[in-house]
């Protein structure tokens, strides 16, 4: 079932089994409020590396459209390390650049939806043999970070 709002604007409601199947991305949930999944998924990013070079609050940027949006937030992320290694096989792969972690509410207040881009699809069309190994390994440390989040809610 669908929220509405005012306006006739709708948020989707997907189950766990859509979200686990996005081709896209790979997602997990989470016993946390909003505000502990956000404070969790940076500070794991963090210690993995990662650089968060924007964050996009996309409640806040489709408030008028969507009253009764979720909490929803995309964090755009870069590795140095990493992205330096592929920018020295491949100057175009800058293109590439930043992947993508979303954060949003889901069901009621207390659980959070984590998903990470998946870079082994994302960037599928692109990859050069030469440049194979660092994706593996980004993918590899995005997982990592879903895997240490904190309590997942296995409810389907």
């Amino acid at each position: 079932m669908a929220k509405k709002d005012e306006h006739g604007g709708k948020v989707a409601q997907q189950d766990y089994s859509e979200s686990m199947n996005a081709p896209l991305g790979v997602t997990r949930r989470y016993n946390l409020t909003f505000r502990e999944g956000v404070t969790n998924v940076k500070t794991q990013l963090e210690r993995s590396g990662f650089d968060i070079v924007l964050d996009f609050d996309v409640k806040e940027y489709l408030g008028t459209k969507m009253k009764n949006m979720p909490n929803h937030l995309i964090l755009l992320i870069c590795n140095r390390d990493m992205a330096s290694e592929l920018i020295a096989k491949d100057v175009q792969a800058s293109i590439l650049f930043p992947c993508r972690v979303t954060i949003k509410e889901v069901m009621d207040e207390s659980v959070v939806e984590v998903s990470v881009e998946d870079i082994s699809v994302t960037w599928s069309p692109y990859l050069k043999k030469s440049v194979g190994g660092t994706v593996k390994k980004v993918q590899e440390t995005l997982i990592k970070v879903l895997d240490h989040k904190g309590p997942m809610n296995v409810k389907l």
